[in-house]
Formats: C-alpha cells, sequence, structure tokens
C-alpha cells in the first residue's frame, strides 16, 4: 500500500485558486510571484485579504490585517497588555477568535498595533474545493470584522471619554455617560 498523497504542483494551485477566485467574483487586486513565493491580493467585500503561499510548503494562509492608525488607540490597547487585563484580554480573544482562524498580534517596535485573522487552506490536496476556500475568506473576514467592531468601540470609549470630560483614566469603558 502506498502511503504518498499525490499533491498538486504549485503552478496547479495557483491556477485553481485563481480560477476559484474568478468563478467566485472575487476581485484580484494584486497578483505577487517572488522567488517562488506566489499569493494574491484580493477584495472579498470591502475588506482586503492576502491569499499567500511560501515556497516548499503545501498550503496557502488566508489572512485580514487589522492595524491600528490612531496613536491614542494604540496607547490605550497596549495600556491593557502592561496592566495584565484579564477580563479586556478575554473579550479582545472573543472577538478575535473563532472555532475556524487564528489570530495573531502585529508587534512594531515592542507595541501591539494590529492583529491578523487567518485561516490555512490547502489547495495542493485533491480534496480542495471552492467550498473550502469560500469557507476560509468567510471566516477571516467574520471574525476580522467583529474583531474590527471591538477595536472601533474600543476606539470610541476612548473619544468619548474626552469629549465628555470624563477623566481618560476612568477604567470603567461602559459608563460612558456622568
Amino acid at each position: 500500500m502506498d502511503d504518498v498523497i499525490p499533491l498538486k504542483s504549485d503552478n496547479e494551485a495557483r491556477s485553481l485558486l485563481k480560477q476559484y477566485l474568478k468563478s467566485m467574483d472575487v476581485e484580484i487586486v494584486q497578483e505577487m510571484d517572488k522567488d517562488g513565493n506566489w499569493g494574491f491580493w484580493v477584495r472579498f467585500g470591502n475588506y482586503p485579504i492576502l491569499i499567500d503561499h511560501r515556497k516548499e510548503t503545501h498550503f496557502c494562509i488566508v489572512a485580514f490585517q487589522i492595524t491600528l492608525k490612531d496613536e491614542r488607540a494604540i496607547k490605550h490597547l497596549n495600556e491593557f497588555y502592561d496592566k495584565n487585563d484579564a477580563q479586556f484580554v478575554y473579550e479582545l480573544t472573543r472577538a478575535f477568535t473563532s472555532p475556524l482562524t487564528a489570530y495573531s498580534r502585529i508587534i512594531e517596535g515592542g507595541r501591539v498595533i494590529g492583529f491578523t485573522v487567518s485561516k490555512y487552506i490547502y489547495p495542493h490536496h485533491d480534496e480542495f474545493n471552492m467550498r473550502t476556500l469560500d469557507i476560509a475568506l468567510q471566516s477571516v473576514v467574520s471574525t476580522g470584522a467583529v474583531g474590527v467592531s471591538f477595536l472601533k468601540w474600543m476606539a470610541r470609549v476612548i473619544d468619548v471619554q474626552y469629549e465628555r470630560g470624563t477623566e481618560p483614566g476612568d477604567t470603567d469603558p461602559t459608563r460612558l455617560f456622568v
């Protein structure tokens, strides 16, 4: 009995992914190919998604990256991490996880500045199909959208506290109106 699973070549997997994306009316914004690494930037709804393949691997990563731009929000987010605020970390983890996806923090200069929601797909394998790709895209986008909403809520709490004159040191984000 042969234990070797036949796999598609990189070119076959790439071509199949491209065909599925076009069949699903997912806009391919940019194709990348450098030194055996390849991938696609796509637009799924209004969200930019990266499908990334690394040389000599038999999988791709479907990733949705969320990066904070507001310095006050970044500072506020990192204060929670610095305090090791268990409730905040729980709520953040709940917002950025699902049974189908993983998330990781984006750290720059020792500070958390964003998050990546990701899912592995296996286009080199015979079982890979359009449904598998659709599930991966939908899961990273829906989980990422919940995470974005959480971060926007967190940033809005900061703005409301400053606008209402509430002391910025107030750690109860549910008490928006004095």
